[in-house]
């Protein structure tokens, strides 16, 4: 009886520990033998890793880990063969299925809604993606000489990025309160690029849509609290900009209003930093048919007077860095280019409250503007003025 005293507590401790809540991510990667598959945690600006397993010639694989409070991101980092991103929840227990041959496109997700979701914003993001490639390397291969034809082109590109944001819009209307819809309003084009921008009014809804609902249920959340920080920063500087608007269409100074702003390599370049020169500050954009027709005017004056001083800090108004980059390398742009990518939302502009393209505002060696809109045989005779 004594003995049996002593079993029972441990029967309860051995079946509580057998009924200990727990997540699982389960699974099987075809032709990976020997490979290594590793197991990381994604935080706000890293991933963290948890575990990792050198798969055998069955491929099998498990993970697992104490319930989780709140849904959270996990990688897959499979040997030489890419990331798959789950999003999972509480006790779920996932399974996930791949080739090694085609890791990250063509795997499957089981028992995990938000890792549904992701799977399926990835791979509609690599779509646009591989399509707008198709669409400049056309434009590439189109003769300059056929402008109907690139313009098209150019419009198919714009509309199929729109149709994408739209197609965001309406995936975080419907799920407000999942991580899948953080995940969708930061999905990016590149490192520097992000395919929603939260400077855009509209845009911008949708942000603040999901940080009041994750914020709701999560208020503890780090991922929540960097979200609605997020959206409280770029309402902030939203109010800015309209009192920088205010202060330029009122101010009776002439001394020109700072730009700082990244190029296409992400190093912020500052208007102010170019010292006694002569400075164009030329707005236009990849898909303005007029800025580009001027750009090319613009260079024959670039060269004839910027050994003397001449310096051009253009600011573009795209929002999509690809065609930007791309106009910059076609066109060959020789001088500063920089742009926040927010598209008619564009600090700078709001700035020099510019209202059509191209403008520019001409600046001389004390930094005082001297000129607006110059373009063609008018900023020549400007140019000359100042260069005598």
């Amino acid at each position: 009886m004594k003995n049996l005293k002593f079993i029972i507590p441990l029967l309860f401790i051995i079946a509580a520990c057998s009924t200990k809540e727990q997540y699982k991510i389960s699974g099987k990667i075809e032709n990976a033998a020997g490979k290594m598959l590793y197991f990381d945690k994604l935080g706000l600006s890293q991933s963290y890793p948890i575990d990792s397993v050198k798969l055998s010639k069955n491929g099998k694989f498990s993970f697992e880990g104490d319930r989780l409070n709140q849904p959270t991101f996990f990688l897959l980092k499979l040997q030489d063969a890419g990331v798959i991103t789950l999003l999972v929840d509480s006790i779920e227990e996932v399974e996930v299925n791949a080739d090694a041959d085609d890791f990250t496109s063509d795997y499957r997700v089981r028992n995990s809604i938000g890792s549904g979701y992701i799977k399926m914003l990835n791979k509609s993001l690599n779509e646009l993606k591989k399509s707008i490639k198709k669409h400049i390397e056309e434009y590439n291969n189109t003769d300059k000489k056929n402008s109907k034809k690139r313009q098209d082109i150019l419009d198919k590109i714009n509309a199929e990025i729109k149709d994408y944001k739209d197609f965001i819009g309406k995936f975080v209307m419907e799920n407000p309160a999942s991580f899948a819809s953080y995940y969708a309003l930061f999905q990016r084009w590149d490192d520097n690029t992000m395919v929603m921008n939260i400077m855009d009014k509209k845009d911008q809804i949708y942000f603040s849509t999901v940080a009041t609902s994750l914020n709701r249920w999560y208020p503890e959340s780090e991922r929540v609290k960097h979200l609605y920080n997020y959206v409280l920063r770029a309402r902030r500087e939203l109010r800015n900009n309209d009192n920088w608007k205010h202060l330029l269409e009122t101010s009776k100074v002439n001394k020109f209003p700072d730009i700082v702003q990244p190029n296409v390599k992400g190093d912020t370049i500052k208007l102010s930093s170019l010292k006694n020169k002569v400075i164009v500050v030329s707005f236009w954009a990849s898909w303005d048919k007029a800025s580009r027709a001027e750009n090319k005017k613009m260079k024959s004056i670039y060269k004839k007077y910027h050994k003397k001083g001449l310096e051009i800090y253009q600011v573009s108004l795209d929002r999509s860095k690809v065609l930007w980059e791309n106009a910059i390398i076609k066109d060959d742009l020789p001088w500063i280019n920089v742009s926040d990518l927010r598209y008619t939302e564009s600090l700078p502009a709001k700035m020099y409250n510019v209202k059509r393209l191209p403008a520019n505002f001409i600046i001389d060696k004390d930094g005082e503007i001297v000129g607006k809109d110059l373009f063609g045989q008018r900023l020549e005779e400007k140019m000359r003025d100042l260069f005598r």
